[in-house]
């Protein structure tokens, strides 16, 4: 039998209703770093940033992800190990895990690379994407709600500064708009992230005017020039209203109505700019001119890599030793060329255990039904360009839609412990 101090301090008012009032969790859920998340945040929109973007070429060989990387992991772990002390320890997604086990299989990889790859920049660019998400998992554990929230609200911050900087800035090669030093296939990423950030804030706080910003990021987004970075947003669209969309019939009516609004203001008010991208980017013409030829080879190359090698893959960055270019432009057929049958295994089962940790989607808060669609665009956008570094918002917005609060499981065990008094 507990001694009456313990039974004071689990059970500060003893009465009529004690049950009902034992039921109620004791301790406050735990804080989320809106600091050290705005700072992963930053350092995960930079991507690759050198010195010399800014202005300091005798710093030009510099990466800024090795210090800032390094320098975010030694911060989150001292906050982790005080919220440990504390009592405050969460459970992590199944889904981590998977990924973790993912990013080991590409790395170990390297040992079976030909001669040629670039091992120690791939080995490091995957390094860095699993930090990342491993700070991401530790620092929104506690609140993934709010801190979805937090994330919707810098996306959207971002996806403005960058349509306003290019739309200052002016078309760039080929009459397509970018921002801050990145192609315009990152460009596209940014804006169409703060497209869907700007909805899910607007229906989330039943504020409207969030809406605002939309004529301006979607004119960013097809000043990009990115046909597959707009074929993603159409997908992503798709994607939340089978799967996400709980009414659908108004929310389509709604989305048609503010997007046939927002359509006619950015043509009344860049409608000639329109017209000169849509030449050279979305025109018959204009996509056999451009290097939209090569991707089929590129994959044709990825495709025969794995026939040849089906179970572990080529080897890391085997693509780049073999065809002499980056990557396929396709995350899943890069998986496939360098790991085989391996990654892709893993890559599908961290997809569907993503999916699972999820269940009941019903019961997940619009924020992070807000960063769920987000993280299936950029995966969708995944298999049009970049490599694997390319993909970290996915992974980052996958792992915080699936977080459980922490007070769902504090709340049962209280449960548990009156059941058993």
């Amino acid at each position: 039998m507990p001694s009456a101090t313990r039974e004071y301090r689990t059970y500060p008012m003893i009465g009529p209703d004690w049950p009902r009032e034992a039921s109620t969790p004791r301790h406050r859920q735990p804080g989320l770093p809106v600091t050290l998340l705005i700072a992963l945040f930053i350092v995960a929109l930079a991507g690759r940033f050198t010195l010399d973007r800014a202005g300091f070429s005798i710093y030009s060989g510099q990466d800024l992800r090795t210090p800032a990387c390094l320098g975010l992991l030694g911060v989150t772990l001292v906050w982790h190990v005080s919220q440990t002390v504390r009592g405050q320890v969460q459970r992590w997604p199944w889904f981590f895990l998977i990924f973790s086990a993912l990013i080991g299989v590409q790395m170990l990889a390297f040992l079976w690379a030909p001669f040629g790859a670039r091992t120690d920049k791939a080995l490091w660019d995957l390094l860095t994407l699993w930090i990342l998400v491993l700070v991401t998992t530790a620092l929104t554990a506690g609140d993934p709600q709010r801190a979805a929230r937090v994330l919707l609200i810098l996306m959207l911050v971002a996806g403005m500064a960058y349509a306003v900087a290019a739309l200052a800035a002016g078309p760039q090669s080929q009459g397509r708009y970018s921002a801050f030093g990145g192609g315009p296939n990152v460009f596209v990423r940014v804006v169409a992230m703060g497209l869907i950030a700007s909805i899910a804030l607007a229906v989330l706080s039943r504020r409207w005017w969030l809406l605002l910003p939309l004529p301006l990021l979607g004119a960013a987004a097809v000043l990009s020039g990115s046909r597959g970075g707009l074929v993603a947003l159409i997908g992503a669209a798709t994607i939340f209203f089978v799967f996400f969309a709980r009414r659908r019939a108004s929310i389509l009516l709604g989305t048609v109505l503010v997007g046939g609004l927002s359509a006619w203001l950015v043509w009344a008010t860049v409608g000639e700019r329109f017209a000169s991208v849509a030449e050279t980017r979305y025109s018959n013409a204009g996509i056999q001119s451009s290097d939209y030829s090569t991707r089929p080879e590129l994959l044709s190359a990825a495709w025969s890599m794995f026939l040849e090698h089906p179970v572990a893959g080529a080897g890391l960055d085997s693509f780049y030793a073999a065809i002499g270019f980056g990557y396929p432009h396709n995350y899943l057929a890069a998986v496939a060329a360098e790991t085989g049958l391996i990654g892709l295994g893993l890559l599908a089962l961290a997809v569907c255990r993503w999916w699972w940790d999820g269940r009941p989607w019903s019961a997940i808060s619009k924020e992070q039904i807000g960063c769920a669609v987000a993280a299936i665009y950029i995966l969708l956008t995944s298999m049009f360009s970049g490599d694997y570094f390319d993909t970290r918002f996915f992974w980052i917005l996958a792992v915080v839609a699936v977080q459980q609060p922490v007070f769902r499981s504090e709340r049962r065990a209280q449960k548990q412990e009156v059941a058993r008094w």
